[in-house]
């Protein structure tokens, strides 16, 4: 897919905010290439802020004139551009790095994961999260969507190292309470729901451990408090085949944890029609993974609005191949990109993500790059404030050692960028 077949860019006003209006001198910086995302790439560009937001964009020798009052910093022969956006992780798992190498499917993989998961303490989960949240500030990552369902730790606030939206995930394939599945959840993170903490909210696990009145009662929380609520969905073959028959390796794995399927009401058709079906879709949903999504589901997904975040490296490392990328784009659905976990996957490095989706689904770079900032922005409902260059966001900014689209995806694989304050 070439970049012409998307529209990347939105209109924006040219009218400079006036440096009155600011507390400090504003700072312009000056870079080879800036890539504010909402429009093209500005060669010889600039980028002017002051207290922490973004008063301009543009071209250096029109910046300059407009705000000669304002001192200079010159990035060189870089690119500029808008922190990368992980739309989805678990770095609670991050202990598991390299300890899981099953890729023999979705149940095989879970059931590894539970027997490791079990030789681990609260300590190595806890330096193991501090350890991930390093690494992706190291390959310019300074904001994610992070699922759990242990206490919630700090990182929604601004100066935090990575800006964190988390999602609460809550299971119960035969739960008919909401209230009940979070009565299940550490004490902190409950009290962080019920005090509507910014930048917490809920996830359902998946449509194979939710029960239906769970999911309708999850989404009917999040509208009630304007937030986005995400869910795994149609990641695998296997999750397809229990929704269809109530049969398959899921199907053995719940009833090995004593979930007893045999009185889940099949639903008889794939996932995506499900959550449709059930009320779930809309455009505060968030659907992780999208690998198995049917031809007559994907308008579902785009009359509904509900944004879709991929995790290329993970769904291969399992086994489950790739999603259709370019049909979904194709479909004006909003796609961003995430690592998902360790545990399924070598690093957090989302470069990574956006080279497999290149290499092997054809996805320009121009478009990767708006997945892996704006869409991921969007997708976790924090695009007023970042995901762009534009007036009036915040100023969270990497410069990547490159002069072109490729080249930043390129060298940011290799770790070849730097934080702008």
């Amino acid at each position: 897919m070439t970049r012409r077949q998307i529209n990347l860019y939105s209109p924006r006003s040219r009218t400079p905010v006036s440096p009155r209006q600011t507390r400090s001198r504003p700072l312009l910086h000056r870079a080879r290439l800036v890539i504010p995302i909402t429009q093209p790439p500005i060669e010889d560009g600039a980028v002017v802020v002051a207290d922490g937001r973004i008063l301009d964009v543009g071209p250096f020798p029109l910046i300059r004139r407009q705000w000669p009052e304002a001192s200079a910093r010159d990035h060189d022969e870089t690119a500029l551009l808008p922190t990368l956006v992980n739309g989805h992780a678990h770095l609670d798992l991050s202990a598991l790095a390299g300890q899981i190498h099953s890729k023999k499917g979705m149940a095989e993989w879970i059931r590894s994961l539970l027997a490791a998961r079990e030789q681990l303490d609260e300590d190595d989960l806890q330096k193991a999260r501090a350890l991930a949240r390093d690494s992706l500030r190291a390959f310019g990552t300074g904001i994610v969507g992070d699922i759990t369902s242990s206490e919630i730790h700090p990182g929604g606030k601004f100066n935090e190292v990575v800006i964190t939206q988390t999602f609460v995930e809550v299971f119960g394939l035969h739960c008919q309470s909401l209230e009940v599945a979070i009565d299940q959840l550490p004490p902190g993170t409950r009290k962080s729901l019920a005090n509507n903490q910014e930048n917490v909210s809920l996830a359902a696990h998946a449509p194979y451990t939710t029960s239906a009145t769970l999911l309708r009662q999850v989404k009917e929380w999040g509208t009630a408090r304007d937030k986005i609520v995400s869910i795994h969905a149609a990641e695998s073959e296997e999750e397809i085949l229990f929704l269809n028959s109530g049969r398959g390796p899921l199907r053995d794995l719940l009833e090995e944890r004593g979930h007893e399927p045999d009185r889940w009401e099949v639903p008889g058709c794939g996932t995506i029609t499900y959550l449709d079906r059930l009320g779930f879709l809309d455009s505060h949903t968030l659907c992780v993974h999208a690998v198995h999504v049917s031809e007559e589901e994907l308008p579902m997904l785009q009359r509904s609005g509900a944004g879709v975040c991929l995790c290329p490296r993970s769904n291969l490392f399992i086994g489950h191949g790739l999603p259709p990328v370019q049909q979904l784009l194709e479909a004006h659905i909003t796609c961003s990109i995430g690592t998902d976990s360790l545990a399924s996957n070598t690093d957090l490095n989302l470069f990574e993500e956006m080279t497999v989706l290149m290499e092997k689904s054809s996805i320009h770079p121009d478009i990767v790059l708006t997945m892996a900032t704006l869409n991921g922005a969007r997708n976790l409902g924090m695009a007023s404030q970042y995901g762009s260059l534009e007036k009036g966001k915040r100023w969270l900014a990497i410069r990547v050692a490159a002069t072109d689209s490729e080249g930043i995806v390129a060298a940011g694989r290799q770790g070849a960028l730097e934080w702008v304050s």
